[in-house]
C-alpha cells in the first residue's frame, strides 16, 4: 500500500513547490534588508560587540 501512494507521487510538482517557497522567502528578506535604514542597520551590526544591552531602537 506504501508502495502504491509513493509511486503515485510526482516529485517533480514537489520539487517544483519547493524552490518556489525558497525564492518566494529569499526575495522577502532580500526586501526587508534592503528596506532597513542605515540608522538601524548600523545599530544591528554593533550588537554583537556591545558588552551590555543597550535601549533598543525603534525601527522607523
Amino acid at each position: 500500500m506504501i508502495k502504491d501512494l509513493v509511486s503515485a507521487l510526482q516529485l517533480s510538482t514537489c520539487a517544483e513547490v519547493a524552490l518556489s517557497l525558497f525564492v518566494i522567502s529569499f526575495a522577502m528578506i532580500v526586501y526587508g534588508a534592503f528596506r532597513l535604514s542605515r540608522r538601524c542597520a548600523e545599530h544591528c551590526a554593533t550588537i554583537p560587540l556591545e558588552d551590555e544591552p543597550v535601549k533598543e531602537l525603534t525601527h522607523e
